[in-house]
């Protein structure tokens, strides 16, 4: 009898690296590390001393946004373009993700994120 090799589906990978100096990501990326059951995430520390680390944290330095995604084909996101790609590899993320392709979803995202990023101080102000 002749038998069979059962393959488990591949699992995939993904790199964040943000800036959590920032409350409005420091929260975000805290939530998503929570979700993360399937261990999918890799979160790049900015203080690391791994060459690969130190130039995703200046490639994101460098970017506009505050997060940046790869995956492990070496394909990036960034900023509101990363949000749909982390919401579908997360537990009930994927409900969230399929707004996305909703006509509009995507630019209000990017409103939304541009507001925030400009606007994080006064968003994340802790009332004394």
């Amino acid at each position: 009898m002749e038998s069979v090799a059962i393959q488990s589906p591949t699992t995939l990978s993904f790199t964040i690296a943000c800036d959590e100096r920032c409350a409005m990501v420091h929260k975000f990326s805290s939530l998503v590390k929570w979700w993360d059951r399937q261990n999918v995430f890799t979160f790049v520390d900015r203080d690391s001393r791994n060459p690969t680390a130190q130039r995703l944290v200046r490639d994101l330095d460098g970017s506009p946004w505050s997060l940046l995604l790869i995956d492990e084909d070496g394909e990036r996101w960034s900023g509101p373009e990363a949000i749909p790609m982390i919401l579908k590899h997360l537990p009930f993320g994927k409900l969230a993700a399929v707004l996305y392709i909703l006509p509009g979803t995507m630019w209000i995202t990017r409103q939304f994120y541009l507001f925030a990023s400009r606007n994080r101080r006064l968003l994340t102000q802790q009332n004394a």
